[in-house]
């Protein structure tokens, strides 16, 4: 595409008369989608007031009373040069990885596949989004960042007026900084395709580790040396060093900080700008696709479709880390099957060990008088052992998803849907067995603990539920009238999250009343095994309904 300023007159003015034809013949549409979005952000304020602000004048007059000033306080500072750089390098991350499928620069679809393939200035045509993209951005990190400023200052010596200041600052650099590194990855997103699911993976690794680390920055002191690195390690630790140094913490560097940041964010907003006009249309008309199936998956209410659109943005093909030998023995095929998928996505088995590591913690955290602390770390823990059951039952997913697949697999589909139960159970006792183990080598032994393994069938069987839970009935959608409203969303929520609600009702009370004995009981443990074999029979004639 030839440039804005040497293009012909002639072809400028073609340009012009093209996308003046564009926005008449779609002006009623985007006329109705501002109202829409207005609405949206009207209820969006309202909601976020009414929720919001009781509490920020609380923290407001907590401060003001002398009583804001705490030990937590104390602690929250002593974490925040480790907090602070971490979540704006996350925040960084996860834009970048939104870029990869949707970017800043996104069109609609009359756009994408009338508009862009035709000869005309594609500057022209991207810009006003590019802009419009920035500025929402840097408005919203803004707001954010004011809010949390103004929150921290409250439990701090620090002037308030400074620190919402402060805050607005890191916030409105972070929007600004990531809308144009979004457009970079646009403007790339050939090597993107080649490159970017290495980068990715290690990107969700870095971000784990940079998460795991301010969680323990608020437990244990970390070396100084360990904040003054992070807080100088990039653009995500210069934008917060205002707000550090607002707050009361050591940043006396903040304004060459502030002088390197603003300099960063010039040299990539004019790298976007220049980007902007040289975004493939290939990579354009395939987000405004991704973004129109997302959208209407969720309307539609299928999480699991959208999930799939997003994932198929740029394809990979997979390959198992190791290789299992063929079974030999007939019964052996579909857990042999099923953990060589697991295999060949790695991150499910991980994710699902990480799970289980915090429902074994949780669990042995249980200590303490207070009865809700006990309900909350039960369900919590239960929680995540059926998040991670969840994870080792993709196998399961896929078969349902499309049937065709096991139709020549030797069995029925009910008895198909208790073997997908096979290698989920397995792996899940053998890392409850290892993580008791470990408690009680540390010294961490806690009467719930026993209780972890007899609650795997019930949480591998209501993650088959869910596995199994097919298209939802038009009924649960449309609800009925009632004094207090339409029964719709509670219904929906219902029919989605009818198997892990089943399993916690059952088992998180037997959880809280063996912490609160010291001991599991014999009822207990007939209780568990009875719940497990009907959550198991549940799942057997969810499989079955659905073929």
């Amino acid at each position: 595409m030839p440039g804005e300023a040497s293009a012909p007159a002639a072809f400028r003015g073609s340009t012009a008369e093209a996308l003046g034809y564009l926005r008449g013949a779609t002006q009623a549409r985007q006329r109705a989608q501002r109202r829409g979005n207005a609405v949206v952000l009207y209820g969006v304020v309202v909601v976020a007031a009414l929720l919001g602000t009781p509490y920020l004048l609380a923290a407001a007059n907590a401060s003001r009373a002398g009583r804001g000033r705490s030990a937590l306080a104390e602690q929250l500072l002593t974490a925040l040069p480790v907090t602070l750089p971490s979540v704006l390098a996350i925040v960084l991350f996860l834009t970048l990885r939104d870029a990869a499928w949707r970017g800043p620069v996104l069109v609609d679809l009359p756009t994408a596949f009338w508009a862009v393939p035709q000869p005309l200035l594609r500057r022209s045509l991207l810009m006003p989004r590019f802009v419009t993209s920035v500025v929402l951005a840097t408005l919203a990190g803004a707001v954010a960042g004011a809010v949390a400023g103004f929150l921290l200052a409250t439990g701090t010596d620090g002037s308030w007026l400074a620190a919402t200041a402060a805050g607005a600052w890191a916030g409105s650099a972070a929007g600004l900084g990531s809308a144009a590194a979004g457009v970079l990855v646009e403007r790339h997103d050939s090597a993107v395709a080649r490159i970017g699911r290495r980068l990715f993976v290690l990107g969700w690794t870095a971000a784990a580790g940079l998460l795991g680390l301010s969680v323990l920055s608020f437990f244990q002191d970390l070396p100084a040396w360990f904040g003054a690195v992070l807080v100088w390690s990039g653009p995500w630790g210069w934008a917060g060093q205002p707000l550090l140094a607002a707050l009361g913490g050591t940043a006396p560097g903040w304004p060459v900080a502030s002088a390197l940041l603003v300099a960063v964010i010039l040299w990539g907003v004019r790298k976007a700008g220049r980007s902007v006009a040289l975004i493939p249309g290939e990579s354009l008309r395939r987000r405004a696709l991704v973004v129109s199936q997302v959208t209407a998956s969720l309307f539609s209410l299928e999480l699991r479709q959208a999930k799939f659109s997003v994932q198929g943005t740029h394809r990979h093909r997979s390959r198992p880390v190791l290789r299992l030998p063929a079974p030999r023995a007939r019964w052996l095929v579909i857990p042999w099957r099923d953990a060589t998928g697991l295999l060949r996505a790695p991150g499910r088995p991980a994710w699902a060990a990480v799970l289980l590591a915090a429902a074994v913690v949780l669990t042995a955290t249980m200590d303490g008088p207070s009865l809700r602390l006990q309900i909350l770390c039960a369900t919590g823990a239960l929680g995540a052992m059926y998040l991670a059951a969840a994870q080792l039952a993709e196998p399961a997913r896929v078969d349902s998803d499309d049937p065709r697949r096991s139709t020549n697999l030797p069995c029925s589909p009910g008895a198909l849907g208790l073997w997908h139960a096979a290698v989920p159970a397995g792996l899940l006792l053998t890392g409850a067995a290892a993580g008791l183990a470990g408690c009680a080598a540390a010294g961490l032994w806690h009467p719930g603990l026993p209780a972890l393994p007899l609650c795997v069938p019930t949480m591998v069987g209501a993650a088959l539920v869910s596995a199994y839970r097919g298209a939802m009935p038009p009924h649960v959608a449309i609800g009925v009238e009632t004094p207090f409203g339409n029964t719709a969303p509670l219904q929906m929520a219902a029919w989605y999250l009818r198997g892990p609600l089943g399993a916690l009702l059952l088992t998180v009370p037997v959880l809280v009343l063996t912490a609160g004995r010291g001991a599991l009981g014999a009822g207990e443990v007939l209780w568990l095994s009875a719940v497990g074999a009907v959550q198991l029979l549940w799942a057997w004639h969810a499989a079955r309904r659905q073929r």
